[in-house]
């Protein structure tokens, strides 16, 4: 092979490689504690009405807030990247969350309470509420965007509804035959829903790094907004919730998100 055969054969073979994306990816994790000195009351929830949701779950209380006595976590809070304020588009997502396949999210009714609390799904996934109590329940869905339903849920049955577009904040669902149960739907365009645990830490996954990210930080009993916290230490405002993060890659652990005990319904 002549020299300049070999250089043309080099610069095919070198053309043809595809181009490959160096993005670079983030993890968060926070915790969210409660600002107040004395931890809520958790109330005990009234299942009289039904014998068999009373028998099972004498000791139920209600979970609007949850707060940790031992370390003063709170659960259920929810962060999540508001898409538009980020001018987040599908190619910022990463490659292994990227597609949206359609799968089950689960939502249980176990001793007459909803399972889990607050969840996350996308359109295109499919909300399964499964009923495993040896009683009747419904599911009312009362969506802005998605087609409203109210499902009858037989005992050891379960029923499907399919996501079609985004939300614009959390959807309660509830079971209508009792009042007490409640849980919370947040239907976002793109995988990044954090939602605290019982020790208050939350984490999310695989975010694009090295650009500003608007967070939305919620919670069901919040007042109004979470917009004054305490973040890394020093005083912080967020107007109605939202706040800006640039993460570097690898692991961002950002310490504790203290919130008020005003910022919180009584």
């Amino acid at each position: 092979m002549t020299s300049r055969m070999f250089l043309v054969s080099l610069f095919l073979t070198v053309v043809a490689i595809p181009s490959v994306s160096y993005a670079q990816w983030a993890d968060l994790k926070v915790r969210i504690v409660y600002g107040g000195t004395k931890v809520p009351e958790a109330k005990p929830l009234e299942m009289g009405k039904d014998p068999w949701c009373k028998e099972n779950n004498a000791d139920a209380v209600s979970e609007i807030m949850m707060v940790n006595p031992d370390n003063m976590g709170i659960q259920n809070i929810a962060v999540f990247v508001d898409s538009k304020k980020s001018g987040m588009k599908s190619s910022d997502v990463h490659p292994d969350l990227a597609e949206v396949r359609g799968d089950s999210v689960l939502l249980d009714n176990q001793k007459c309470v909803f399972v889990p609390r607050v969840f996350a799904a996308r359109p295109k996934e499919v909300v399964e509420v499964k009923n495993s109590d040896n009683t009747g329940h419904n599911a009312s869905f009362n969506f802005f965007n998605n087609q409203a339903q109210n499902l009858m849920i037989a005992s050891n049955a379960s029923q499907k509804v399919k996501l079609t577009a985004v939300e614009p904040a959390p959807i309660p669902v509830q079971c209508t035959i009792h009042p007490w149960m409640v849980s919370y739907l947040i239907v976002t365009d793109h995988p990044y829903v954090g939602i605290s645990d019982a020790d208050g830490v939350l984490t999310i996954t695989n975010l694009p790094a090295n650009r500003p990210i608007t967070f939305k930080i919620w919670h069901e009993n919040m007042n109004k907004a979470i917009d004054e916290v305490e973040f890394a230490g020093k005083p912080a405002k967020w107007d109605k919730g939202f706040f800006e993060l640039t993460l570097k890659e690898g692991m961002n652990d950002l310490g504790e998100i203290k919130i008020a005990e005003g910022k919180f319904k009584k």
